[in-house]
This record gives C-alpha cells, structure tokens and sequence, in this order.
C-alpha cells in the first residue's frame, strides 16, 4: 500500500464511531465495546473483534459495497469524541486497511449468499436494480431478453454468420 503508482486506484473509506463513555449515556450500560484510546495501539485485533462482534452487519455491508464497487482496498478509521460531552468534535484514533476480498474471507461473508433474498424473490431472467438518489428505496425492474447486449456478443454472432456463409458457398 506504500507504494506509489500512477494509475488511479479505487478506494472506500468507513468510520467507526466510539461510543461515549460516560454514566449519562444511556448506551454506556449496553456497551461492552473497549475503550480504544487504549487499546488501538497495543491491540488492533481485539477492537476489530469486538466491532465485528457488536456490528457485524455494519461491517459487511461496508465490505459488500466495496467489493460491488471494484475498489481495491477498504478503509476502516476509528473515530473518537475530542471531549466525551463534546458531539461536534472528533478525533481520528486510527486507521486499518483491506483488501475487500481478503477481508471478506475473514469475517466470513459470503457474496454468494449476499444475493439470496434477490434471488428468493425473483425469476430467472435480466434485472436492473437502480437506487433512489434522493430516496432509501431500491427499485428493480425486469428487462426483456437481449436488452444490454454487449457489443462483443453482437460481433460474435455477425463472426458466426460469415463464417457459416463461408460453409455455405463452398
């Protein structure tokens, strides 16, 4: 990742927000996160562990779009209030990166099974699924058979055509 190369790449980029540690929070009591001021430096492993544990959908669902997006690595900040009753102010404690595929693999998510509600709900056939920029609504259409035929298939096809003129004139 140190390395510098002149084509572009694609990064994602998430953060993390540490939940306050005062006795006023209410989320305090459910918490059993820990405090990462501490313990990001000496033990990264045990914090991704328990955000794994206490966000794991979150987390997969940061990783799933960065693998729909092609990006090349995933980025995760880890994000702390400047003064625990300060809510405009933030501190960035630290950063982790992956590579979306490798990461995948290891909170054990799979892309197959990602897919399988669309799949439980739809028929065979070509679907387009576009999402609502101003709204949290997803919309999936059908589309007739051929419909985004790629250019290449077309030139396949006109190949397979001339050469059985070909077969056909000798």
């Amino acid at each position: 990742m140190n390395e510098l190369r002149s084509e572009n790449q694609q990064f994602s980029f998430h953060h993390e927000a540490e939940i306050p540690r005062f006795s006023q929070h209410k989320a305090h009591q459910y918490c059993k996160g820990v405090d990462w001021r501490q313990k990001l430096d000496s033990q990264r492993g045990a914090v991704l562990a328990t955000e794994l544990k206490n966000n794991s959908y979150k987390l997969a669902r940061w990783t799933c779009c960065a693998m729909l997006a092609g990006s090349e690595y995933l980025k995760l900040g880890y994000v702390s209030r400047y003064h625990v009753k300060d809510s405009a102010r933030h501190v960035i404690l630290g950063t982790q990166h992956f590579k979306p595929n490798e990461f995948a693999s290891q909170i054990n998510l799979s892309m197959e099974n990602t897919w399988g509600i669309l799949r439980r709900n739809l028929d065979e056939g070509k679907y387009l699924i576009l999402k609502d920029p101003n709204k949290q609504v997803i919309r999936v259409y059908s589309l007739p058979d051929g419909t985004f035929s790629s250019d290449e298939e077309e030139e396949e096809e006109e190949d397979e055509e001339d050469e059985e003129e070909e077969d056909e004139e000798n």
